[in-house]
């Protein structure tokens, strides 16, 4: 190496030197002055609501039996998993649990009828099955309450439509901010997963 370039790597590795300490002095300074004026970063609304959802404590409960809890909605969740998978284009759901009844009435409706399943929650597809009927679904028995519930939004489009349609897959559990911006966040994980199978 000539002596030219040996005076000129030098002083390229002089100047570096000099802008990383004025990089990292001014980041000091920085950190310095908000760390003095209380002034923090600022955290996305959603990324806040997502902490305080998964830092609250979890309520209080009955100690369970020893065997554990007695599980929840045991028909409501594998029938509605059933509907969500079909009316998605996938494979159906295990539906195992269900008693044989039942699956040969989820087996019958139509593709409207499976969308507005879909869009219920399991423990409204549980009162549906025991007699409080969802408006647009066929009741399991003749002697059922002329009682309705209204049915829940749903988008009664053909099954081959346009698959790129934006789905709902959760529902906030009350009209909390936290809880709107959760099944907001659920939603669009569970949307972005869709469309790359899809696409």
């Amino acid at each position: 190496m000539s002596f030219l370039a040996r005076i000129a790597a030098l002083a390229a590795a002089a100047i570096a030197t000099v802008f990383a300490l004025i990089f990292e002095s001014g980041r000091w300074v920085l950190r310095a002055v908000r760390s003095a004026t209380g002034v923090t970063t600022p955290v996305l609304p959603a990324t806040d609501a997502a902490a305080a959802y998964l830092d609250a404590p979890a309520p209080a409960v009955a100690p369970s039996p020893a065997w554990g809890p007695a599980p929840r909605h045991q028909v409501g969740v594998p029938l509605v998993s059933y509907a969500r998978h079909l009316v998605a284009g996938g494979p159906a759901a295990d539906t195992s649990t269900l008693p044989e009844p039942i699956l040969a009435w989820a087996r019958g409706l139509s593709h409207a009828e499976l969308v507005t399943l879909a869009a219920a929650l399991p423990h409204e597809a549980e009162a549906h099955v025991s007699g409080d009927l969802i408006e647009g679904l066929p009741s399991l028995t003749r002697d059922a309450r002329r009682e309705t519930t209204p049915a829940p939004v749903a988008d009664t489009s053909a099954p081959n439509a346009d698959t790129s349609a934006k789905w709902t897959w959760t529902r906030p559990l009350s009209d909390h901010p936290e809880d709107i911006e959760i099944a907001n966040l659920v939603s669009l994980a569970l949307e972005r997963g869709r469309r790359r199978k899809v696409a």
